[in-house]
């Protein structure tokens, strides 16, 4: 009679223990306009949001890191050459990039840093979507670090200040048909800025990891994907006066010299 409550009671410690662990490990699904991961969902606290940024494209945004290798791809920004792994050319595309040059945005009185991701797959069938498996984000005091390990997941034996898969093996679904193609936005990440301790002098380094989840479709098969910041300032617009703004504009100045003729004789 006494070890049945105590096998019962230690079936439930399990049960407890088994459930927690689950409920750790997430995916944060942004397969709809507009779809929301808020801070509760993962430990990290982050938020993920489906977006279309517009205007965007060349001129517009302004990219620290291209990857791109069909099936599984990844890499960290770095002006370092050659590269470690699948990120591309050319510098302007992939780099060092400043602390200070990410901007702060303010979500219900927390303040997070704000980074743009824009992915390219195929309109295919079965073909759009994408996985993010991996992200991880490192700060240092000196530029050019090229070497990541995949095992300790340390760029130059920094541990990262934020990490996706803490607390889980989370991943986040992306949908490429949403958007607009290559250079339209697909998704937002707000890292709280509580975790990125020092001044803006510090560089920052971006790693992920795309196209894990082969048996959701959701594999890299076509272009690059692009991490970026901003969005950047549209270049300024000199206002065209309407037609009749320039008729006016005409006559008054007629008038002005004929007065100028009359006054002179």
């Amino acid at each position: 009679m006494t070890i049945r409550p105590l096998l019962l009671t230690s079936l439930a410690a399990l049960f407890t223990i088994s459930t927690s662990t689950v409920a750790s490990a997430g995916i944060c699904d942004l397969t709809t306009d507009g779809a929301t991961c808020g801070p509760s969902l993962f430990t990290n606290l982050a938020i993920f949001e489906e977006v279309s940024p517009q205007p965007t494209g060349t001129g517009y945004i302004d990219p620290f890191l291209r990857l791109q290798e069909n099936g599984q791809e990844q890499g960290y920004n770095t002006s370092a050459r050659p590269f470690q792994f699948d990120q591309k050319e050319p510098i302007a595309y992939t780099h060092d990039l400043l602390l200070s040059a990410v901007p702060i945005k303010t979500i219900d009185g927390v303040e997070y840093r704000e980074f743009f991701l824009d992915i390219n797959e195929s309109d295919a069938a079965n073909k759009e979507l994408l996985s993010l498996d991996e992200l991880r984000i490192y700060l240092s005091a000196t530029g050019e670090l090229d070497s990541y390990d995949t095992t300790t997941k340390t760029l130059n034996g920094l541990n990262a200040i934020y990490d996706l898969d803490a607390g889980g093996d989370n991943w986040i679904k992306l949908d490429y048909s949403l958007n607009h193609g290559s250079g339209s936005g697909d998704m937002v990440a707000y890292i709280p800025n509580s975790l990125f301790t020092g001044d803006g002098s510090q560089f920052l380094y971006l790693f992920s990891r795309f196209g894990d989840q082969e048996s959701a479709d959701a594999e890299s098969d076509a272009g690059f994907e692009e991490w970026w910041v901003g969005p950047a300032t549209p270049p300024d617009i000199t206002e065209v006066p309407e037609p009749a703004t320039l008729l006016l504009l005409g006559t008054g100045l007629t008038l002005a010299v004929r007065k100028r003729r009359k006054h002179a004789r």
